[in-house]
């Protein structure tokens, strides 16, 4: 309490007044909903509840965050919310039921990535870098177990419970098969093959989708062995990153290995510029001995020979072209969501994230994720210490894979959250 004197003709009062009271500061977040997420994966892939438990987390997230009555806003949120929000009128141009299907788990998928999003960049102290990195670097543990498997087991699939829950009607389709009784690994032998090629996918519904993965979590394990000085943790990640090699040749995603080439020269070309030897001689000497084993291995001939046949590039190109001028067609709302090509075996709108966007969202949609994805990579190039230049690697991933591959619900959820994690520590939403 204060006193204040006042004067009234010759009466001299002493009238107490409150102090000012400052307004609390908007409590720290927890971190379980997003950790869930993560560090729960391998339970969520083998039931099917992946997409199903994220949307029940945003759910919660959503809660916590209307609760703490405390928005931060850091630049390139209003585009990423602004695209989420645009999406949902481009659903009036689903035209049958199971468009309409791969419309709301396209949606659900976006809707737990930009979640993740606000909620990182508003978690506070909880959620902290080194949290988000070790659920992460889990998660490319598991990728590199799954892609393993592939190779030992290719022809099994994983029966989930939901699976088993859904109606025979739906369950008939394709990409549903895909989605809730997961392949082990995709065998494919294109015309003139003398044999079928094993292509590694667990735990993901595609060879593709599990090499984004890697280029993705590749660059967050790095930045985990940057932040612990735990041996058997740093054995293990090393490790990592040599048998990796094993599932990602046999993989043959070129694009992967390119965009991981990408990554490193950019990463070592950061460090230098930092003076840090002592990554920058790391990463080389892992790249080495990556490369020598898979020379050892004969990977290298087995990738060779699987890029003897088709001619997937002329593939994509055609289809990249079909995108565009249909996409003219109806270049604000797009289509909803992929459609079958005229002339080809896939669908419009697919073999890489941007024509999705393009495709099923129109170029109001393409440019809001643009303007938030590159934006982001813009403003956090400046670095507070050598694991935020690692982390920014991740970054740099997502933009060049996006021209040729999609980005299922956890390589969407890594980039929201390196992104958020970036973003928060370029804007001092948490100390550096």
């Amino acid at each position: 309490m204060t006193t204040v004197l006042e004067r009234s003709g010759l009466e001299r009062r002493i009238v107490a007044q409150p102090e000012p009271v400052e307004a609390a500061p908007a409590p720290a977040l927890p971190a379980w909903p997003v950790l869930a997420l993560l560090w729960g994966f391998p339970i969520w892939w083998a039931t099917g509840l992946t997409v199903i438990m994220g949307g029940l987390l945003s759910v919660v997230m959503v809660s916590y965050l209307i609760l703490g009555r405390s928005m931060r806003i850091v630049p390139g949120m209003p585009a990423l919310v602004g695209f989420l929000v645009w999406v949902v009128p481009t659903g009036i141009m689903i035209d049958t039921g199971a468009r309409l299907v791969g419309f709301g788990y396209r949606f659900t998928i976006l809707v737990v990535a930009v979640t993740a999003f606000v909620y990182a960049v508003n978690s506070g102290v909880r959620l902290s870098r080194t949290r988000v990195v070790d659920a992460l670097t889990f998660v490319w543990f598991f990728t590199i177990l799954g892609g393993l498997a592939g190779m030992l087991i290719p022809e099994v699939r994983i029966t989930t419970p939901i699976g088993m829950l859904l109606p025979s009607n739906i369950t008939g389709n394709e990409y549903v098969q895909d989605l809730f009784f997961p392949p082990m690994a995709e065998i494919q032998q294109p015309w003139g093959a003398p044999e079928p090629f094993i292509r590694p996918s667990a735990p993901f519904p595609y060879a593709n989708s599990w090499g984004v993965a890697i280029v993705l979590l590749t660059p967050v394990a790095i930045a985990c062995f940057m932040l612990h000085r735990r041996l058997l943790l740093r054995v293990a990640i090393v490790g990592g990153l040599g048998v990796m090699l094993l599932p990602a040749m046999a993989t043959g995603n070129r694009a992967m290995f390119a965009a991981l080439a990408v990554v490193v020269v950019y990463l070592v070309a950061r460090l230098a510029l930092r003076n840090r030897a002592a990554p920058v001689l790391t990463l080389g000497a892992v790249g080495v001995l990556g490369l020598a084993g898979a020379m050892a291995g004969g990977l290298f001939q087995s990738f060779a020979n699987r890029q003897s046949y088709g001619s997937s590039t002329e593939y994509r190109l055609s289809l990249y072209v079909e995108t565009i001028q249909r996409t003219m067609d109806s270049p604000l709302l797009g289509w909803g969501a992929p459609r079958p090509s005229a002339d080809l075996a896939v669908s419009v709108g697919t073999q890489g994230y941007i024509w999705t966007l393009m495709f099923s969202y129109g170029f109001v949609g393409l440019g809001l994720f643009l303007l938030f994805a590159i934006g982001t990579f813009l403003r956090t190039l400046r670095a507070a210490d050598d694991v935020d230049v690692v982390l920014h690697g991740t970054l740099l991933a997502a933009l060049t894979v996006i021209v040729v591959y999609g980005l299922d619900i956890m390589q969407m959820v890594t980039f929201m959250l390196v992104a958020a994690v970036l973003l928060r520590r370029r804007y001092g939403l948490e100390p550096r």
